[in-house]
């Protein structure tokens, strides 16, 4: 597998470099949304994303209730704020789930966090204000009261025929509790979107068998099914292919009619053993190839019959960031998400950044939160091979082309912990 971002040897005129901004545009802006759909119980809809908005058939409380443990109490308007000690005869007990008999004026009952207010009640005073006589039929209070305290109304949280849940976003655990406080038991989901991977180049051995000279460990493999898991896509593996024209298009053909979109590492370059591109090209459209960034200038974008097309660089760094960047936002997209854009905040860069250099650089960065605004150091080595940075990193500083920057000055910065969401 050949991904040298070199054009020797190669007959085809050179295509002008995208920008990262005309890239990623070019991705989401052909991401079409999955059409299919389907009905999940709430156990089942964790970190799946909503079809369709939900509304409330009901109001949530659904009655005024008892914002804590007191005495529910009928104040008359001579009572009202009226200083100096009040008391009450205590006519009923009202916990949680009953409802009581209506208080007359004057009058009071023990009333526990969520039982209904009863009629007649006006306010609600805290157990820890009264004093409840040695007899245990009526209490007393040194502090003036006022109407409605500590009583939620009924549709303090949610009224009926209010949006509770909007379409495309990712259901979280608090999503699905609001949806179980209206009595929804189902939600409608977007079905997850399947998609097919295969990885090429013959110097690659899989974890745990033996190197030979000239051999390397295949990270990349794993990292893009981690990713793709994470993403909740539904994946087809096959795995590792033989680094020929014939093989690459045979697992292309295979692929095409059963995903909506098809992710290869390595082999997008113009080197005599880069297959993947002439591959594409031969099956389907190739609509982008190459950007104008580091990591990762070889990244092919495409349509191979009913399947989308994204071909990631094969170094293990490119092949990351190319994905977190570009795949990330077009699968969100196609999921149906409503917020497909990674996001990004400022920072301040703790370092000088002397050359400017004709392409956006990423670079890897870890973030000081101590300071304000917060700061980035950069990893002292970013070349594309160089793995542990990836671990060692809390995101990407973005470096746009032809800057130079100096300590202090401010970047956007890409975290990490949100990307691999």
């Amino acid at each position: 597998m050949s991904d040298q971002n070199t054009e020797c040897g190669c007959d085809e005129i050179p295509q002008p470099l995208l920008s990262t901004d005309q890239a990623l545009a070019t991705l989401t802006n052909a991401a079409k949304v999955i059409s299919t759909t389907e009905s999940l119980e709430l156990d089942e809809a964790l970190g799946r994303v909503l079809s369709a908005d939900i509304q409330s058939n009901i109001n949530v409380p659904g009655f005024d209730n008892s914002a804590m443990d007191g005495y529910a109490i009928h104040l008359q308007e001579e009572q009202i704020n009226k200083p100096g000690a009040l008391s009450f005869t205590i006519t009923g007990r009202i916990p949680a789930g009953m409802t009581g008999a209506e208080l007359q004026p004057g009058c009071a009952a023990r009333i526990f966090t969520g039982a209904p207010i009863p009629q007649g009640a006006n306010t609600v005073i805290m157990q820890e204000e009264c004093e409840v006589s040695e007899e245990g039929n009526s209490i007393e209070t040194w502090r003036p009261l006022s109407l409605n305290e500590n009583i939620r109304p009924m549709g303090n949280d949610i009224q009926s025929g209010d949006t509770i849940l909007a379409k495309g976003i990712t259901l979280k655990a608090q999503d699905i509790a609001l949806a179980a406080s209206v009595g929804i038991s189902t939600l409608a989901v977007f079905k997850k979107i399947k998609v097919g991977i295969f990885f090429t180049g013959d110097e690659l051995v899989k974890p745990g068998d033996e190197l030979r000279p000239g051999q390397i460990y295949d990270s990349n493999r794993y990292a893009l099914v981690a990713m793709l898991n994470n993403l909740g896509c539904d994946i087809i593996n096959l795995q590792h292919i033989k680094d020929t024209l014939d093989d690459t298009i045979s697992a292309l053909n295979s692929l095409q009619n059963q995903c909506d979109l098809i992710i290869t590492t390595g082999g997008v370059s113009v080197g005599e053993e880069d297959h993947v591109k002439p591959a594409v090209e031969q099956l389907g459209q190739l609509n982008l190839w190459r950007i104008k960034m580091k990591p990762g200038k070889p990244l092919a974008f495409g349509q191979i019959g009913q399947s989308a097309f994204i071909g990631l660089p094969g170094n293990p760094v490119s092949a990351m960031v190319t994905f977190l960047l570009f795949a990330r936002p077009f699968i969100k997209k196609t999921q149906g998400c409503a917020n497909y854009l990674n996001t990004h905040f400022k920072v301040a860069v703790d370092f000088d950044w002397h050359r400017p250099k004709p392409r956006r650089e990423f670079v890897r960065v870890k973030l000081d939160q101590s300071t304000l605004p917060a700061t980035v150091n950069q990893y002292p080595k970013q070349g594309s091979d160089v793995l542990s940075s990836m671990v060692w990193a809390d995101g990407f500083a973005e470096i746009p082309e032809d800057t130079v920057l100096k300590s202090g000055e401010l970047v956007n910065f890409y975290p990490l912990n949100t990307m691999m969401l």
